[in-house]
């Protein structure tokens, strides 16, 4: 019998909306804390609406919206993963950047803030004022198979970070340099086609 398997959808991840319980404290968060820009504000079948990007060639990354019930339920498995959106991630530049929101989330007012070490990456785990997980992280240059998690002791150096987290990921099973992996796992994957032509007037 012949295979009806089709190739995969041409798409790549865009952006995501965030139901909110009071979309103000929210506003604040994600423009003073993590530096978003408003591009757009109104209401629209029943709900307040807040467009948030940090590109400009996208409109919105994240859009707020009023409507979260006030009794949804906590996750049930781990109090740091939220209870529809697991989390949100943010790609930072270097370590550097994470010292800096570490601080900047310390400053304003987020809640369960965990710095983690991957292995294949240094995050920091953190909720927003309504209890969605955030995640604030870089890629390393290693990779070994997943989940791994250890705590990201920000009171080391940039150098001795990168040696810790070296010699954890080297030690594992299946480690190889993350390039590497990426170029076995991108053989598996079906890349999204950009348009070749432009938009008819």
């Amino acid at each position: 019998m012949a295979s009806t398997a089709r190739t995969a959808p041409n798409l790549k991840f865009s952006h995501m909306g965030l139901s909110c319980k009071d979309v103000v404290p929210m506003e604040a968060f994600y423009t003073g804390v993590l530096g978003f820009t408003v591009t757009d504000r109104g209401f629209a079948e029943g709900m307040d609406l807040i467009f948030l990007s940090r590109d400009p060639n996208d409109h919105h990354q994240i859009v707020l919206a009023s409507g979260r019930p006030d009794e949804m339920p906590a996750n049930t498995r781990h109090p740091q993963f939220g209870p529809s959106i697991n989390q949100i991630s943010f790609l930072m530049g270097d370590l550097a950047d994470i010292r800096d929101m570490h601080t900047r989330l310390q400053e304003g007012g987020a809640s369960n803030i965990f710095p983690a070490n991957h292995g294949i990456a240094w995050s920091i785990y953190c909720h927003d004022p309504e209890g969605n997980n955030l995640e604030f992280f870089m890629d390393t240059e290693w990779y070994f198979p997943q989940p791994f998690l250890i705590p990201l002791d920000l009171s080391k150096t940039d150098a001795e970070l990168y040696e810790l987290t070296h010699d954890i990921a080297q030690s594992q099973e299946g480690f190889v340099p993350y390039p590497e992996w990426r170029s076995r796992i991108a053989k598996k994957m079906t890349p999204f086609v950009a348009p070749t032509k432009p938009l008819a007037n």
